[in-house]
């Protein structure tokens, strides 16, 4: 049976999408060839709210095999990213901080409209809490950059308000904040965001199914009172305008931040590992920094 117009055009627009996945993947799987050696490298699936998702967890030599641990939620926008075009990230963050890492995945829009993102990255979060073999009914951190970043916060929000003391850190790399187009549309030419303006447009286009909004990390009662690292980039990060409204608000509900900007970088630079020296010595400090508010130092 021939297919119809929008079919011909949704059809397109997943090989559109399944593309630029692959893009991401060739661009950034596996090519930091210098990363520290690992004592534990372990696949396995963790519950999402929809059936099982793929996980991965990373241990660095000389860790211990009960070290503290970061529930670690890749970015992309919600539609593009995986285990693999993250494993050096995680990796270099597991052996700076001294961390066990799990790296979650979860599923990815526009097969999935919002909220599904936030539901499974809750399902993992719940199903980590409990693990005997994860976090084993300790408190943990949870991480995560650009959309893995508002995932990331929205968990430890949910979490620590079912469980207070569950959540003991939480690392946002330069976090996504809001997809509210008005708001980055008033800033267009104000803070020259004008490539962030279209990559939201478009990842709203991808999560939003018209019924569900993605709420903002800035409404009341988004955040938890959680000692906060907080990292974002330069002028070319997107982001970056919203990161000090993001601290402020942090702090005004209690929590400890530890913001670091990096002026020379652009959004997206921690998973660039291969690319800089400069980038690498940030992502040290990073893990250095969320593995200390792991430990409650």
């Amino acid at each position: 049976m021939a297919r119809g117009p929008k079919e011909i055009a949704e059809a397109s627009h997943l090989w559109a999408v399944q593309r630029a996945r692959d893009a991401s993947r060739l661009a950034l799987a596996g090519r930091d060839k210098a990363l520290p050696p690992l004592a534990e490298r372990r696949e396995f699936s963790l519950p999402g709210a929809a059936g099982p998702l793929a996980a991965r967890l990373y241990r660095a030599d000389g860790t211990a095999a009960d070290a503290p641990l970061l529930l670690f939620f890749h970015g992309g926008g919600f539609i593009v990213g995986d285990l693999d075009t993250y494993e050096s990230l995680c990796i270099r963050l597991a052996a700076a901080g001294d961390l066990r890492v799990v790296s979650a995945s979860y599923r990815l829009a526009p097969e999935h409209h919002f909220p599904a993102q936030v539901d499974d990255a809750l399902s993992v979060a719940r199903a980590v809490a409990t693990d005997p073999d994860l976090a084993a009914g300790r408190p943990f951190a949870v991480g995560g950059d650009s959309a893995g970043g508002y995932l990331a916060a929205s968990v430890a929000k949910q979490l620590t308000d079912e469980a207070p003391g569950s959540v003991l850190a939480q690392l946002l790399i330069y976090p996504l904040v809001h997809v509210e187009e008005e708001i980055w549309s008033a800033d267009l030419l104000r803070h020259t965001r004008a490539l962030g303006w279209a990559a939201v447009k478009y990842i709203r286009a991808q999560i939003h199914d018209g019924v569900v909004e993605a709420p903002s990390l800035l409404a009341p009662d988004a955040l938890a009172a959680i000692p906060t690292v907080l990292v974002v980039g330069g002028p070319l990060d997107p982001v970056a305008v919203d990161a000090g409204p993001l601290a402020d608000r942090l702090r005004e509900i209690g929590a400890k931040v530890t913001f670091r900007a990096h002026p020379l970088f652009v959004h997206g630079f921690a998973n660039l590992t291969h690319a800089s020296a400069a980038i690498r010595g940030a992502v040290m400090e990073i893990g250095e920094l969320i593995g200390a508010a792991a430990r409650g130092r």
